[in-house]
């Protein structure tokens, strides 16, 4: 039960984080200063351009998501009995969106140092 609270509270403070980074990154991506730290293999480039796509989309979408619930849940002019349980809902959602965005850059931008012959 404890570990439950534990891992719902790291997600809401990681979507709490990627509030910000997710339009850094989005912003970065598209600026493409992210590209030039990819290593130089067409491979690589290929990849890092299916794959951010494939992250990004997801967690701007969360990251939209979040604020419309934040909207809807703080707009409410009767007692809301939960008010707030859905932009925690939508934080959790958004965080571990911003998680996977975030090791996929982590991965993608990691410099393999070359082997020479005589290793």
């Amino acid at each position: 039960m404890m570990i439950d609270t534990i891992l719902v509270s790291l997600a809401v403070m990681a979507g709490a984080a990627a509030l910000i980074g997710v339009p850094v990154r989005c912003r970065q991506y598209f600026s493409g200063r992210l590209r030039s730290q990819v290593p130089p293999h067409a491979v690589a480039h290929a990849t890092f351009g299916f794959f951010s796509v494939l992250f990004c989309v997801p967690a701007v979408l969360a990251w939209a998501y979040a604020f419309y619930a934040a909207y809807v849940d703080y707009s409410c002019v009767s007692s809301c009995a939960q008010r707030g349980v859905g932009t925690a809902i939508a934080l959790g959602m958004l965080g571990c969106a911003y998680a996977l965005l975030e090791g996929f850059l982590l991965v993608a931008r990691r410099r393999v140092s070359a082997v020479s012959s005589d290793q």
